[in-house]
Parts: C-alpha cells; sequence; structure tokens
C-alpha cells in the first residue's frame, strides 16, 4: 500500500481501495500499472479521490480548539490532496506522452472539477478556522524547523488565496480559477493540434542540401511510416518536432525550405482553426481579476510573492538591469552576425529574414570557431550518453543507478514475473540508491525519443513524492522526458550536443527529486521557490562542455574511440560563442511575461497580441525582415504550466547555478566531497527551508549577482 494511503487510515471514513478497481489511486506497489489507466478509470478515480479529500478535509474542519495538534490540522492538511495530486499526475502524463481523443476529453471532464476542488479549500470557513487557531497555539513552536516552516506557509497561502474574503468575492474566485483551468487545456490543446496540422514534404533531395545522411534518413523513414514515399522512390519529412525542423533551420542550405519551415513554425498556436491569441487575453484579464481580488497590484505580485525575488517590480528590475548590462554585448554580436548575413547575400543587409537567423549563427560558429558541432554527433551515442552521465553523478553524489526489467502490455495481459510495466517499448526504468546505505532513493522512468502521440519538449515531472516517516521514507518515483534524435535503420540514436545537454539539464531535476530527504512531502523534491527549482539542473549543464564529463560518454559510436583531443578543445572554445543572443532571446520571454502580468490594461489590453509584443520588444530584438508571431501564443510555460509570471526564473537560476560552479571549478568538478555538500545543502533538503539559506549552506555567503555575466565574459 502507498504512503499517502497509510497515512490515512486513520481516518475510517475512507475505504481501503484495490489496486484493480482503482488504478490511478492504489498501485498495488511501487509502479503503476500503465495498461490500465484508461481515461474513463482516470476520470472516475479522480472523481473519487477529491471526494476523498474532502472527506480528509472535513474531518479537519471538525477539530475542536481544545483538540488541535499537529496530527489532525496541519499533519492532516499535508495529506489532504497528495492522493489527488497523484491521480491528476497520472492522466496528464498520459496527455503528455499517450494523446488521444478520449484522453482529452478526460482531461477536459476533470480539470475544472479539480480546480474548483482546490479553490473551495481557501474558501471554505470551517477549515481556515481551525488551521488558524491551531497556527497559534503554543505547540507550534516546539514543531522541527522544517514543520514551523510549513506552518507559516499554510497560513500564507491561505491569506494569498483569499481565506478572508468575503462570501461573494469568495465564489467570483472560483469561477475564474475554474474557466482558468479550461482555458489551459484550450491553449494546450491549441498548441498540440497546430503543430500536429503541419507537414513539409520533399520529394526532391536538392531541398534539403546541408542536411546530415542521418537527418534525411530519419526524415525518410518518418515518411514511409505515414504511407509517403518508398525505399525506390523516397520522399522525405519535416514536421514541428524540434529534432526535425530545427535541424533544417540550423543546417539546410536552400533558403525557400528554411523559409517553409519557419512559416510552419509561426502556425503553432496561430491558424484560424487553432488560434491562441483570444485564449492568452482572456487569461491576462483574468488573472489580473484575480489578483486584484485578493489584494495584490498585479498577479506578478501574487505569482512572486513567496518567491526568492519577492515580488513582480524586483522580478522585472533584475530582466531589465541584465538586459541593459548585455545589450552592448548583444549589438556587437548582431552586427558579426549581420556582416555574415551580407557576405553569404553579396551585399549589405541591415536586416535579417527570421529563417536564416540559426542558419547564420551556425555558419558563424563554424567560421569562428573552425567547428560544425554535427561533427560531435558519432561520438554521442545514447546508450554511452546515458551510461556516461549517470557514472558522472555516481561519483559525485555517492549514488549508484540500476535498470530494471521492464514489459510494455496491451489491456489485458499479464506482466512478467520480475518486470514492471512502462508504456511503450522504448521507455526505461531505473532505481536510484544511495551507494553507503544501499537505501532505494527513488525510481525514474527515462523516455527520450519522439512520437506522434507525445507532446514536444523536455521536462521532469513528479509522480510521486514521499516525506520521512521517523527515519524510513518510501522511495519517490519521476518521469524524465524528452524529444531527441531517434535511432535509424542502420544507425543508433546519435545525439547532438544540444540533445546532450538536454538530457543533463532534465536529470538535474530528476536528481533534484530522488535524492529530497525532506520531513515533509510537501517539502520534498523539486517543490521549492520557482525561481530556485532551476538551479540543480542548470548547474548539471557545466559537465558537459568540460573534460571530466564529456570523456565519460564521448566515444565513437561504431569503433569505440575517444573524442579526439582537437574536437574536445574546440568544442570547449565554442561554449560561450555569441552568448549575448542567446541571454537577450531568454530574456525577452521574461520580459513579456512579467510585462503582460503587470502592465496588461496599459500595453495589451484592446490591441492585437502580436503587434502589441513587437512594441514591446522590438528594442531588444534582432533587426529582421518580418515580425513573428508572439511567442506568448505557443509559451506554454506562462500560460498552462507553472512558470506565469515567473519566466525569469530560468535566468535568475541561471545566476545561482553560474555561481554554485565556481566552487566546483576551484574544488574540482569530480570532487566528491564538493559533490556531496551540494547533496546536502540543497538537493537533500528541498523546500523544508528558505531557499537563500540552502544557497549559502552550500556557498557560505548570498550570490553574486554578477555571476552568470562573469562566467560569460560579459563583466570584468
Amino acid at each position: 500500500m502507498s504512503a499517502p494511503l497509510q497515512a490515512q487510515q486513520t481516518d475510517s471514513l475512507l475505504p481501503v481501495l484495490a489496486a484493480e478497481q482503482h488504478p490511478f489511486l492504489e498501485w498495488g506497489g511501487e509502479y503503476p500499472r500503465w495498461s490500465r489507466l484508461t481515461p474513463q478509470q482516470g476520470v472516475a478515480d479522480i472523481r473519487l479521490a477529491v471526494e476523498r479529500a474532502r472527506q480528509r478535509m472535513e474531518s479537519i474542519c471538525r477539530v475542536q480548539p481544545e483538540q488541535a495538534a499537529w496530527e489532525n490540522t496541519f499533519g492532516a492538511f499535508e495529506q489532504v490532496e497528495h492522493e489527488l495530486s497523484a491521480a491528476e499526475a497520472l492522466l496528464y502524463n498520459l496527455f503528455c506522452l499517450m494523446d488521444s481523443p478520449e484522453v482529452r476529453a478526460a482531461q477536459a471532464e476533470v480539470a475544472p472539477l479539480t480546480a474548483e476542488f482546490s479553490s473551495s479549500i481557501s474558501s471554505n470557513e470551517r477549515l481556515w478556522a481551525v488551521m488558524r487557531h491551531a497556527a497559534s497555539c503554543d505547540w507550534v513552536r516546539q514543531l522541527s524547523p522544517a514543520r514551523q516552516r510549513y506552518v507559516q506557509q499554510v497560513v500564507d497561502s491561505f491569506k494569498d488565496s483569499g481565506a478572508d474574503l468575503p462570501a461573494d468575492k469568495k465564489a467570483r474566485k472560483m469561477q475564474i480559477e475554474k474557466e482558468l483551468a479550461e482555458l489551459r487545456l484550450q491553449f494546450d490543446k491549441n498548441c498540440k493540434d497546430s503543430v500536429d496540422a503541419w507537414q513539409l514534404v520533399v520529394d526532391d533531395v536538392s531541398r534539403l542540401a546541408g542536411l546530415s545522411e542521418d537527418w534525411l534518413a530519419r526524415a525518410a523513414a518518418k515518411a514511409q511510416e505515414r504511407g509517403l514515399g518508398t525505399p525506390e522512390k523516397p520522399c522525405w519529412l519535416v514536421t514541428l518536432d524540434y529534432a526535425s525542423v530545427g535541424d533544417v533551420l540550423r543546417c539546410c542550405d536552400v533558403e525557400e525550405t528554411r523559409r517553409l519551415c519557419w512559416e510552419g513554425r509561426c502556425q503553432e498556436g496561430n491558424t484560424e482553426e487553432f488560434d491562441n491569441e483570444p485564449v492568452v487575453h482572456r487569461v491576462m484579464e483574468l488573472r489580473s481579476e484575480l489578483a486584484t481580488l485578493l489584494g495584490f497590484g498585479t498577479y506578478a505580485d501574487l505569482a512572486t510573492a513567496r518567491r526568492m525575488v519577492g515580488s513582480g517590480e524586483t522580478a522585472l528590475d533584475f530582466v531589465d538591469d541584465m538586459m541593459r548590462k548585455v545589450k552592448p554585448f548583444f549589438d556587437r554580436e548582431v552586427n558579426q552576425l549581420l556582416e555574415m548575413a551580407s557576405r553569404v547575400q553579396g551585399h549589405r543587409v541591415s536586416r535579417i529574414n527570421p529563417w536564416d537567423v540559426s542558419y547564420y549563427l551556425n555558419k558563424l560558429r563554424e567560421e569562428v570557431c573552425r567547428f560544425d558541432s554535427d561533427t560531435l554527433r558519432p561520438y554521442h551515442r545514447k546508450e554511452n550518453v546515458v551510461a556516461g552521465m549517470f557514472s558522472i553523478f555516481e561519483g559525485l553524489y555517492g549514488i549508484r543507478i540500476s535498470e530494471l526489467p521492464t514489459a510494455c502490455l496491451k489491456p489485458g495481459e499479464e506482466l512478467p514475473a520480475g518486470t514492471h510495466e512502462v508504456w511503450h517499448p522504448e521507455v526505461k526504468l531505473y532505481a536510484m540508491y544511495d551507494a553507503a546505505s544501499g537505501r532505494h532513493m527513488g525510481s525514474f522512468y527515462m523516455d527520450l525519443h519522439p512520437r506522434s502521440t507525445k507532446r514536444d519538449g523536455a521536462w521532469v515531472m513528479g509522480m510521486r513524492h514521499h516525506g520521512k516517516a521517523g527515519e524510513s521514507r518510501l522511495p519517490h518515483l519521476v518521469v524524465l522526458v524528452c524529444n531527441l534524435k531517434a535511432p535509424t535503420a542502420d544507425k543508433p540514436a546519435l545525439f547532438t550536443h544540444l540533445d546532450v545537454l538536454t538530457l543533463f539539464h532534465e536529470f538535474g531535476h530528476t536528481l533534484h527529486s530522488l535524492l529530497s530527504d525532506a520531513e515533509l512531502t510537501s517539502h520534498a523534491g523539486t517543490r521549492v521557490a520557482r525561481d530556485f527549482v532551476e538551479l540543480p539542473s542548470q548547474l548539471n549543464e557545466n559537465w558537459v562542455w568540460i573534460p571530466e564529463g564529456v570523456m565519460s560518454y564521448a566515444r565513437h559510436w561504431d569503433t569505440e574511440e575517444p573524442m579526439p583531443a582537437d574536437m574536445l578543445r574546440k568544442l570547449q572554445e565554442s561554449r560561450f560563442f555569441m552568448p549575448a543572443v542567446d541571454i537577450m532571446a531568454q530574456l525577452r520571454m521574461a520580459k513579456l511575461d512579467l510585462e503582460m502580468h503587470m502592465h496588461y490594461d496599459s500595453k495589451f489590453r484592446g490591441r492585437g497580441l502580436d503587434e502589441a509584443t513587437h512594441a514591446l520588444l522590438d528594442p531588444w530584438n534582432l533587426p529582421l525582415s518580418q515580425g513573428s508571431p508572439s511567442i506568448m501564443r505557443s509559451l506554454t510555460h506562462c500560460i498552462s504550466s507553472g512558470y506565469a509570471a515567473g519566466y525569469y526564473s530560468y535566468k535568475w537560476a541561471e545566476v545561482l547555478a553560474a555561481d554554485a560552479y565556481t566552487r566546483f571549478e576551484k574544488e574540482g568538478p569530480t570532487n566528491t566531497g564538493t559533490g556531496a555538500d551540494f547533496r546536502r545543502a540543497v538537493l537533500s533538503t528541498g523546500g523544508s527551508r528558505v531557499e537563500s539559506e540552502s544557497f549559502r549552506a552550500f556557498m557560505g555567503r548570498d550570490p553574486n549577482p554578477d555571476a552568470l555575466l562573469q562566467q560569460q565574459g560579459m563583466m570584468d
């Protein structure tokens, strides 16, 4: 039986569940039975989970003032939504990894239900009265620091969520949150459907000049999978998966092909049928109203109140200040790019076609660094990269990782003894152990290649986290997802350097999740402030640039020869090539996100989304020959995920990561003592203390705000 259900058996009102009857709620072991997770069952189980959560909440409401203790107030409250959250995570995984009309219908059905329940927590006056009284009791001061922090977090959450609002405003808040849940689903659907609706079929290989043989083989195989072309008369399929269209924009020598692919990318959330502009406007209107209702100046203030940055204004000041510091370097790099474009086109140009940007950047990199990053791919066989990555962090953090036997089943099939179920034959399952004690810290699924039913992008999603029960806890479970280069008929999966960097980044989130030893489940893993959560993942990226990291996995896929020293040197020299262009691209998105959540009425309301975006960002943009649709049409992070008014946190955390890495540079990137300190100070702690304290525990001081620019050569 799972930990949440064990903890809840003290309430006799809650029935014991059978795994066969409720696979979203009770797994019958450490791992879900994926073939039993039907969309219809997901709806039924989530409805049941909501009802059980209501019962738990009602039990707390009945606690009399003289009975209040940690166990029946905050301890019980900590468990209210965990079962529901786990069920929601499973259904959302179906949506992201095994998309179908049935899954979408199930998501659409449960989204308003769960949003309404979550909103009902802060509007429950009886519950708030119990929690408010309990927080004032003398016994709170005797709790552990982590529990005291949780008490304050719960009180803050109630206040921030409008627990003290009058009844009519509470009702309006619930309406807003229900509508926002529906809009988030619509936004995701428009993004995916518009991406799926576009493809480019090429029947003349000369239109793909400059692309690698591996890319051509994958594109031809993908075309044949969809009934296009034959081995004798092939054609090549380009889709909006980054592994497909991204290489065309970066490497294809034929401008017309690049232009068609750029136009395809512009269709995401931007077609007549799948138009996200009205969705974005409505989301911003509702968020603005919600912030005002809750007593905040802007939605950014609401979103950042409990983060490291503390307020929307401070976040925007951080972004604007970094933009000002980067701008001189950005302008210099833009001039280099214009010079390259002028040489290619044979005449002086002052603007660049948007479909040429990646191409010219790649050409300039090859010219300046004398380095073509595609030459790395033969040294990036997937199996070697994964094994090398494991080896690096096993040594650094004192862990051991083992692959577990798996099986992919059809509904009704029996699971072979000794195996664990996965949702696709390509998916791997690994267990992570503490090397010293042998304790099973947690497990993670790894799903690395694109599929038609799989959402684009890369992410790690927690399935279940556990706090300590005495001196022990049950293992955590997460899913690591990427969309990296797939194998071809005659070659294994050979990753680009960007693929490797992406995998290392996501593995940082995985380590953060599985090495958690927080006392409370609510503090476990990545349940930290949004602007701290990217620190471990961005720190991990450093190892794909240094010899101690690269040489652990970089061997030729066919000969097993290690990467030549000259190639490694050129890779390192290319690391901070044109860094200001890259930084400014992220800062533009961060600025757009914050400005929309702070100044929607004055800068966006009543205006076209694309036009308003251009007016805001053009001073910081590349000189393009024509504008692109607003990135907010497809920026799921800020509309349907957890980064609303929070995209700045990527750069905020990158500053922290650059600063933290200076200690690894000084003491050695494979120094086990440094790794043990980072594991203890950051990875194990989770959200059980203020994030700035965790950083100070590792570095012995506050962060250096200029660390990232210093690392990339943009400050003395």
